[in-house]
């Protein structure tokens, strides 16, 4: 819906065109509200608001004529940000149109999901957290059929080490892993580390295109679920993609616009997508049963769950960071 916000500059009255749905205008609508007392406004036709009281000093309403040039500076070059879970399709079925990513596949110390093959097979790197090793060394050959552990070596080991079995060190290093000993620091979790050690050995280059897998990073303990979810926030900046047997979890930044593909082979129908630790005051969705439309959402009030998803593209837009999860099919 489009209004104009008339104001009182000297003699002349203007009129400021914008746009209630984009994050930020309002911000511009609700100070004017505010320095004119507080008076409502009065809607008339077409769509426009009745004229504000005559009391508003000039130099004030440039100040915030100029923020608000500011703020639709930023909306403009806000850029956007896809997202596809094309790497859980085979290799020769992954679609051209959707975005390609280098991903980097971390394991921590969960079981394996079903899927976990095709994603090993196709990582450009693979990391083990800690007792993530064990987990390779005792699921993987069983998962493919294969006794042959020699053929599931992950580049390397990283973590605090306190859950490795000292029998699955010995081998990986023997096979040429690097082990990365962090007992020294117990400040941050096994994966905390692992993403840190990601972004440090990545190329600027390449850091665009990146995008982390980390198997075994929901389900267990709830304390261990919520600090990966952290992860996430901690490194905003990266594309980082937690997975189980059932969903996916990412988190979609409000720095950017978000256009997500839905692989409907592997993924789907049911959705959710809700702020964690700030309320989002604006969010507006395309592609979903139940739509948002510059929504308020915040714990103890709404949140998007039991969603469905309803296209093949799902567009988000929010004042506030976000996490997007959906269901994954029974993949093998």
């Amino acid at each position: 819906m489009r209004w104009r916000i008339p104001f009182l500059a000297g003699k002349w009255l203007w009129h400021i065109p914008c746009n209630t749905k984009i994050s930020g205008i309002s911000y511009f609508k609700t100070s004017v509200l505010s320095l004119a007392h507080e008076q409502p406004l009065r809607r008339r036709r077409g769509g426009r608001i009745g004229i504000l009281p005559p009391r508003l000093d000039a130099r004030v309403i440039r100040d915030y004529l100029q923020e608000d040039k500011m703020l639709w500076r930023t909306i403009r070059s806000m850029e956007v940000m896809a997202h596809s879970s094309s790497f859980l399709l085979p290799k020769l079925h992954q679609p051209a149109k959707t975005p390609a990513n280098n991903y980097t596949l971390v394991v921590l110390n969960q079981q394996l999901p079903r899927f976990m093959p095709r994603l090993w097979a196709q990582a450009k790197m693979r990391i083990c957290a800690d007792g993530g090793a064990n987990r390779i060394f005792d699921e993987m050959s069983q998962m493919t059929n294969d006794l042959d552990r020699n053929r599931y070596i992950p580049e390397i080991v990283e973590g605090d080490m306190d859950s490795i079995r000292p029998e699955v060190k010995r081998f990986y290093s023997s096979q040429g892993s690097k082990i990365s000993d962090k007992s020294h620091n117990q400040e941050t979790t096994d994966l905390h580390k692992c993403i840190s050690s990601i972004r440090h050995r990545t190329p600027d280059h390449e850091k665009a295109n990146l995008c982390v897998l980390v198997t075994g990073a929901l389900g267990g303990r709830f304390d261990h679920e919520a600090a990966n979810i952290n992860v996430l926030y901690v490194f905003s900046d990266m594309r980082i993609v937690l997975l189980s047997d059932d969903c996916l979890i990412q988190l979609l930044p409000k720095t950017h616009h978000h256009e997500i593909y839905i692989e409907s082979s592997v993924e789907g129908p049911h959705c959710g997508i809700f702020p964690i630790g700030a309320p989002s005051t604006s969010t507006t969705t395309t592609g979903l049963k139940w739509n948002l439309s510059d929504a308020e959402m915040r714990f103890g009030s709404m949140i998007s769950t039991s969603n469905i998803v309803d296209s093949d593209k799902v567009t988000v837009q929010s004042d506030a960071d976000l996490l997007w999860t959906i269901s994954l099919r029974n993949l093998t």
